[in-house]
């Protein structure tokens, strides 16, 4: 049950920071005021914001592929588990997809 708790408290951590407003200031198109006609060289925009050239994304993009790959192999034995009548078998498959959707969480993020 301690289980339990903490991954739905860790998820819900990670699912908040996940839409948070970001500290970096949006990407607003800047124009400038003068006669005559606009071009697209008038405004003044960056690319990709910083956030997005972290060195931590490759990283977490991998781990959570591992992530994935481990909460589906524990949903599919908790799966056998269930079919052979043992008792523990809904709790591994609830923990394996559980695990799964956030692994899949981090992978959205890192990519």
């Amino acid at each position: 049950m301690k289980f339990l708790a903490v991954f739905l408290l860790t998820l819900s951590l990670v699912a908040t920071s996940s839409f948070a407003v970001p500290f970096n200031p949006p990407l607003v198109l800047s124009m400038q005021e003068y006669e005559g006609a606009m071009t697209s060289s008038d405004f003044d925009y960056n690319e990709r914001s910083e956030a997005d050239l972290s060195v931590f994304k490759p990283a977490v993009g991998v781990i959570s592929y591992f992530v994935v790959v481990f909460g589906f192999v524990w949903s599919v034995l908790g799966a056998k588990e269930l079919k052979d009548g043992g008792d523990n078998g809904g709790a591994m498959l609830g923990g394996g997809l559980g695990i799964t959707a956030l692994g899949a969480l981090g992978m959205y993020w890192a990519f």
